[in-house]
């Protein structure tokens, strides 16, 4: 593959948070659209269970699922005896978790280690929060790279690149909140590229997952800053096509989950109490289980008992809301929870020690919201503060929250407006990345190069998807799982409303009857 391997290669990954593949169109992301249309993509690209931001950039920057880097989405338990949750949002919870836990924060080695040690520089420039760009570059700052965000330029570094940043582009001190998707690019291709040439960068812009939050999916306000995050696409587009090195300039772009709607708001704590069982949001006296609110709450038992999980199992499962639910396996490798009628953790590629005992996928469906986007679901309230019925949401296991977007166009990839038919995930774009630039991936980089991309590859099959089944009390959980190359891809999970012999020709069925 000599023909991808320019010296002069350079890798340039593009984030926008929540977008949908399906979505894009010639109206809605022109520039995405076109580059679409000359590139390579691919059609059922997936993110990583829980469908979270930081869970999601993680797996982007660690090339893994959270099974191995232990960031189970914005917040999980690490069981390290604090009593609470061990959140993300800002370089506080991470620097706080790198002392704290076990393993420190993220138990794999991110992209920039690994770029570092081969003497490959690297940027990361974002217009999201804090914890979303210390995701991406965790502990960047002590390898001499590049990382600005426009929200907070305040976590910048090195800071004489910052000083530079804030002077050319006359960078308010607590950061810009209008036209940040159009400056991050700017801050990139001005100001970085000219100081850094980096060899790999992201650039990550998160306006149309708040605008799908708050909005609504379809809604004017979430269809601006669609438009606007094209915007700075073809700015970037434009950029490369104007620099000498134009022809060994590789352009991803990628989005880390998908959005459905919400539809209803529960709580699941009231439905524990409701059934006599001491639940919180931490471990204070009397609480025996702690939980995390989402799409898809988790469960955590302050001292293992497998009655006690059985009860609380039992409260969720006679709910309206109940979906697909997963419990560590009862061996190694099997698909099978240890509750009856539960699947195995493990089919979601999140059982790291620190994972839950119990998760829920609350409900979902493929029904269309107001402005005919199909994909709705049932949340737990609370958990995002804010967010009005009929906003976006994201974090379960819905096909819509796992689809997300990946399109190519550059030195060595496929073009035409090709479309890989296989399945591709977050956690392969870092594998891909270093395979183009010649390098070998980390001992803990589970992701494969996505070699269906390269102009010179020929095709990978047609993944081979297997439904896992588990039935109690007249209610089937039910995971569909691709499989390339070894590997295997979350197609969605749910609630089965009618048996698995009616889906005669539908993909095969691994049935654990309770």
């Amino acid at each position: 593959m000599a023909d991808i391997r320019p010296n002069a290669l350079h890798v340039i990954v593009v984030g926008i948070d929540g977008l949908r593949p399906d979505m894009i169109n010639e109206v809605t992301m022109p520039n995405l659209a076109g580059m679409r249309a000359r590139g390579v993509s691919s059609k059922d690209h997936r993110t990583v269970f829980p469908s979270e931001t930081r869970g999601a950039l993680t797996a982007l920057a660690s090339g893994a699922r959270p099974e191995t880097t232990g960031v189970l989405g914005n917040e999980f338990y690490s069981r390290d005896g604090s009593g609470r949750l061990t959140g993300t949002d800002t370089i506080h919870d991470w620097r706080a978790g790198e002392k704290r836990l076990t393993g420190g924060m993220v138990t794999a080695t991110n992209l920039s280690e690994t770029l570092a040690r081969n003497g490959k520089s690297f940027a990361v420039v974002t217009s999201s929060g804090q914890g979303s760009f210390t995701a991406l570059n965790w502990k960047g700052a002590d390898r001499d790279q590049a990382g600005y965000n426009v929200r907070h330029p305040a976590i910048g570094f090195p800071p004489e690149l910052a000083v530079d940043i804030a002077e050319q582009h006359r960078m308010p001190a607590n950061g810009l909140d209008r036209g940040a998707e159009k400056q991050a690019v700017a801050v990139f291709t001005d100001t970085v590229w000219p100081a850094r040439k980096p060899d790999v960068a992201i650039i990550w812009l998160t306006e149309v997952d708040s605008a799908s939050h708050r909005y609504g999916l379809g809604a004017e306000g979430m269809l601006t800053s669609m438009r606007d995050c094209d915007v700075a696409i073809g700015n970037l587009l434009e950029w490369r096509d104007k620099q000498p090195e134009k022809d060994g300039i590789v352009i991803f772009v990628t989005s880390d989950h998908g959005h459905s709607t919400i539809v209803e708001f529960i709580s699941v704590g009231d439905a524990l109490k409701e059934a006599g069982i001491s639940a919180g949001l931490r471990y204070d006296d009397g609480i025996d289980v702690l939980y995390r609110r989402g799409r898809a709450p988790g469960f955590w038992l302050r001292t293992f008992d497998k009655g006690l999980l059985q009860g609380v199992f039992d409260a969720l499962a006679v709910q309206p809301w109940y979906g697909a639910t997963f419990t560590r396996a009862t061996e190694p490798g099997s698909p099978e929870g240890i509750l009856a009628g539960t699947l195995a953790l493990g089919l979601t590629g999140a059982a790291h020690p620190r994972a839950p005992d119990l998760y829920i996928n609350l409900k979902g469906d493929d029904a269309e919201n107001a402005f005919g986007v199909p994909g709705t679901s049932i949340c737990d309230a609370g958990s995002y503060s804010g967010i009005p019925l009929g906003g976006g949401s994201h974090g379960g296991l819905h096909s819509t929250e796992l689809a997300a977007v990946l399109i190519g166009d550059g030195a060595g990839l496929k073009s035409g407006g090709q479309v890989i038919a296989s399945r591709t995930a977050i956690y392969d774009i870092a594998p891909t990345v270093l395979e183009m630039l010649g390098l070998q991936p980390a001992a803990s980089m589970t992701g494969r190069p996505m070699f269906e991309l390269f102009d010179d590859a020929g095709t990978v099959d047609a993944p081979e998807v297997t439904e896992f089944t588990a039935s109690v009390d007249g209610k089937t959980s039910r995971i569909a799982i691709g499989h390339v190359e070894g590997r295997a891809y979350i197609d969605e999970a749910d609630l089965l409303t009618e048996t698995p012999a009616a889906n005669a020709g539908q993909p095969k069925v691994a049935e654990l009857q309770a």
